[in-house]
């Protein structure tokens, strides 16, 4: 009787806590929803007040801050605040 319960129910036990599991862990999707990509402003002027676009940049804090090019030596980029002005810190994707 033991091993006709585990030939046929353990198998189903199996995969119905693999489909909870499943349902349960949607941390991709939460990773997906708070990443925001975001054109990146370069400064033209010390008064953030002309801006260029150069690369697409996020919102999330990576640790590393999103330059021209995505070169660690180039031009720090910016997003626009709600006055137009480039000086909203951006991060590389």
């Amino acid at each position: 009787m033991k091993t006709v319960f585990f030939k046929k129910g353990l198998p189903v036990a199996v995969v119905a806590i693999a489909i909870a599991g499943a349902f349960s862990t949607n941390a991709m999707n939460r990773y997906a929803e708070n990443v925001a990509i975001v054109p990146g402003y370069e400064q033209l002027n010390p008064q953030a007040t002309e801006c260029e676009q150069k690369d697409d940049c996020s919102t999330i804090n990576t640790g590393t801050l999103c330059t021209v090019g995505y070169d660690p030596e180039g031009a720090q980029l910016f997003d626009k605040n709600a006055a137009g002005e480039c000086r909203v810190t951006l991060y590389r994707p």
